[in-house]
């Protein structure tokens, strides 16, 4: 993405939830910029909690020096390149609370849909052109009592 306009970070976003929703996990976000220090702490917020590093902007009017570029990339980039081992959990279970947080960046509230199956044991969960299935564990079936949504986060209560 190119960090310093605003439609190419959210169309990043919510590539990155609809990414989520279709059950695929991503593990790092980058930038590319023709000088790396243009990068803006505020937009690597934006992809927290994933690593967020910057890649050389390779011109398209010539062909690419491949050796250059790769070169040139800092320990940080090198290091997401290799490691693809740091993902993190798009849902969560809390028994105790009978509550199902689900990870949905890139999407607000009002893009969200919550549905309810087979007798409490499922929810569908409808985000941008995505539907999900969400199993339930038997401890925590039931009717669903209420969702919010909480710093891209979809937070759903059984009764």
């Amino acid at each position: 993405m190119d960090p310093r306009g605003s439609i190419s970070v959210s169309s990043a976003l919510r590539y990155w939830g609809c990414t989520i929703q279709a059950g695929a996990q991503i593990c790092g976000a980058f930038g590319y910029a023709e000088d790396p220090s243009e990068m803006h702490q505020g937009v690597a917020e934006k992809f927290l909690p994933l690593s967020f590093s910057s890649l050389p902007f390779l011109p398209t009017d010539s062909s690419a020096d491949w050796g250059r570029a790769l070169n040139s990339l800092n320990q940080n980039t090198k290091g997401l390149l290799r490691n693809t081992s740091k993902v993190y959990p798009s849902v969560s279970f809390d028994s105790a609370q009978k509550s199902v947080t689900l990870f949905m960046p890139g999407f607000d509230k009002s893009e969200i849909k919550l549905y309810q199956y087979r007798g409490g044991s499922e929810l569908l969960i409808e985000a941008g052109d995505q539907r999900r299935v969400i199993k339930l564990p038997p401890a925590m079936q039931g009717k669903v009592g209420g969702a919010k949504f909480v710093d891209r986060n979809l937070v759903v209560t059984i009764r």
